[in-house]
């Protein structure tokens, strides 16, 4: 039997410094008797993106992303409705789709897991055009990427230090959103978030029902609240009951039309420009992914 090509597109500067020794690793756990392995390293944003593309058109059998989310994100967007399936060895701040996905968040592990070629399809996801696979939001989290991308210290630590000073300045912004040319809400919000996965990383979840396999995106409203509930607020993110909360409203489907002004926004928590109007969309099962199981 011939080997399968197995090529790794590594970020080397991915955010917690777990793909240190990633050769070593590499050549310790992936069997040599199944796979042809190949090594390729980014250089600049989007080179994962243009190293897929280019090993889809070459027929390469797996391109696995070794980094965090926004790795992931550049190497899924390539990989969209192809043969070639994609691998997950997660090294970021957040790894919000590999925790969802029950994927191993040791780099060993995560290794192992490649090498039973077990595959599933999971659903994608657009927002004009532009490709995501777990959770986007626009607001306050838009904004908040977009402070974030620019700290030169990254985790967690930083990301809630800047939840908490970025707020008494922020603005508020109305939204109205569209389904089937029917408006579900128009009014102000915090922020929306668009969840294909259930969370955004570091198991800080969002919504819990949300599956990669139905078709639906779920779009989490915050509503505005007080400061006096922030503490509140907090505590129920922090046990996974922020979806019950009377300021949070969940609404799924299948594509949906945002309006706003001036909302900044991110795609898999990278900060993106993306215009007023806001076109969302799912991709069914449009991604070969190699997991333990569907959720």
């Amino acid at each position: 039997m011939s080997k399968k090509n197995l090529h790794f597109i590594i970020n080397p500067i991915s955010g917690t410094g777990k793909n240190r020794n990633i050769l070593k690793k590499i050549n310790k756990e992936i069997h040599s008797e199944i796979f042809e392995t190949h090594i390729h390293f980014t250089e600049r944003a989007n080179h994962a993106s243009e190293i897929a593309s280019k090993l889809c058109r070459e027929k390469a059998d797996i391109i696995v992303a070794v980094g965090g989310d926004g790795t992931i994100n550049e190497v899924g967007q390539a990989l969209v409705n192809k043969d070639c399936m994609m691998g997950i060895v997660p090294t970021g701040s957040g790894n919000g789709l590999a925790r969802h996905l029950r994927i191993p968040q040791q780099v060993n592990k995560a290794l192992r897991l490649l090498n039973n070629l077990h595959a599933i399809k999971i659903d994608s996801c657009t927002a004009n055009g532009h490709f995501f696979v777990n959770v986007s939001g626009i607001g306050y989290d838009g904004h908040i990427s977009h402070c974030f991308s620019k700290e030169k210290k990254r985790g967690m630590k930083t990301y809630m230090k800047l939840i908490l000073s970025e707020w008494w300045s922020y603005n508020i912004k109305k939204y109205q959103i569209e389904i089937d040319g029917i408006c579900v809400f128009d009014d102000q919000a915090v922020q929306i978030s668009f969840a294909n996965g259930t969370q955004f990383g570091n198991n800080v979840v969002i919504s819990p029902e949300s599956k990669t396999d139905d078709g639906l995106i779920e779009l989490c409203i915050v509503k505005p609240f007080q400061f006096y509930e922030i503490p509140f607020l907090l505590l129920s993110l922090a046990t996974n009951r922020f979806h019950l909360s009377k300021r949070m409203k969940i609404i799924s489907c299948a594509q949906a039309t945002i309006l706003s002004k001036n909302a900044l926004k991110h795609l898999d928590g990278e900060p993106k420009e993306l215009s007023d109007c806001l076109q969302l969309k799912v991709l069914p099962k449009s991604i070969n992914i190699i997991s333990k199981k569907l959720l």
